[in-house]
């Protein structure tokens, strides 16, 4: 399965709802570490990420809801 390529912060505006985001730029979007981003994910203060054969990201539309304040994120357990 060939993968699909993910986003950085040059194209994350013009980037379509369901482009994948990874880690790294989910970080440099809320200013913050990796680990931060996982600690606000568990409070529920980022929206969860998606998981697909071993890869781990967001996708833009739900980042850039969550960041505009319009997006409901629930905390993990």
């Amino acid at each position: 399965m060939k993968r699909q390529p993910t986003l950085d912060l040059t194209t994350f505006a013009t980037a379509p709802d369901d482009a994948r985001v990874r880690i790294g730029t989910t970080a440099a979007l809320y200013g913050v570490s990796a680990n931060t981003v996982w600690r606000r994910v568990k409070a529920g203060l980022i929206p969860k990420p998606h998981r697909d054969v071993g890869t781990t990201y967001w996708k833009a539309g739900d980042l850039r809801r969550a960041l505009a304040g319009t997006a409901q994120c629930s905390p993990q357990k």
